[in-house]
């Protein structure tokens, strides 16, 4: 596997630039004591080799159903042929609300919807028209050169209440023009957020594991486990592959998939529902650790 290393520097990040040194685990373990004091009540808590949730990115209604249908605990609305975190229209958001509403409590466990808003500068006129029903909605880094700018577009996204900003890293950052994901943990863990999301940037055949090694993932989330922050990890990651990475111990608290679970593993292809099963099947019992349900009872 080709990997690109971030080597540890001590630099405040509101000044880093993309493909500068990222800081290393020793740096971003340095917390607040309110997120010490959560860090203690995660702390060694990383999902065990077959625990954790399945997202899955649907294109419109009816590959939301199959998906639903398959156990899959997140389904995730966006328009794969148009970029990494292109989002549909809102009008098929609209439709699941409706359609799914009595399909959200599915197979004993809960089924969470989730938007993508598309790249920093389409998520602020979208977010919204996020309908309520809706739990999560992600944004992508692309163009925010430095942690403030980035800071800066979280918070101008207005969604409902309900809705739960989901930050997400390009494991290749370079090529989106952004910040590292080890710049974006840190961020994260700083104002405080609960989520985050590694992708790729450019779907062009590299896989998540073409940009950050085996080592750096392992840092990523333990580093973020310490830090009561649900991970997933995306990124065309195929089924072998996740296994092999699983057995080397990344074990996020989410995997998130499509071109995997398409025809002919093209991610512009529809929904193949029997690699939706495999891929559900693969991640076992969900982690619940971070859950919503967590958040409402703490809350």
């Amino acid at each position: 596997m080709k990997t690109v290393t971030c080597q540890p520097l001590r630099v405040d990040p509101m000044e880093r630039q993309p493909g500068s040194e990222c800081p290393g685990e020793n740096q971003m373990e340095s917390l607040s004591p309110r997120q010490r004091l959560v860090s203690d009540c995660c702390k060694d808590h990383l999902p065990e080799a077959g625990d954790a949730e399945l997202l899955i990115s649907v294109r419109d209604l009816e590959e939301a159903q199959v998906v639903v249908s398959r156990g899959v605990q997140i389904v995730d609305f966006k328009e794969p042929s148009r970029g990494a975190l292109a989002a549909c229209d809102p009008s098929v958001w609209r439709a699941a609300a409706l359609q799914l509403a009595a399909s959200l409590v599915v197979a004993g466990g809960s089924v969470q919807l989730s938007a993508a808003l598309g790249e920093s500068d389409t998520g602020r006129e979208l977010a919204g028209q996020v309908p309520r029903e809706f739990s999560f909605a992600k944004i992508g880094p692309s163009g925010c050169q430095t942690a403030q700018k980035l800071a800066s577009v979280w918070e101008a996204i207005c969604l409902p209440q309900s809705v739960e900003l989901v930050p997400v890293a390009y494991a290749d950052h370079v090529a989106a023009e952004t910040i590292c994901p080890e710049q974006v943990l840190e961020l994260v863990i700083d104002s405080g957020r609960r989520r985050m999301l590694i992708d790729t940037f450019r779907k062009n055949g590299r896989t998540l594991t073409d940009h950050l090694s085996v080592e750096q993932l392992r840092s990523l989330l333990r580093t973020a486990a310490n830090a009561g922050v649900w991970m997933a990890l995306a990124g065309s990651v195929r089924l072998p592959e996740k296994q092999s990475l699983v057995a080397e111990g990344v074990r996020p608290n989410c995997w998130g998939v499509r071109g995997d679970v398409c025809d002919h593993r093209d991610r512009r292809g529809r929904l193949d529902p029997e690699k939706v099963t495999a891929w559900r099947d693969s991640c076992g019992q969900p982690c619940v650790a971070g859950s919503r349900e967590d958040d409402r009872e703490n809350s």
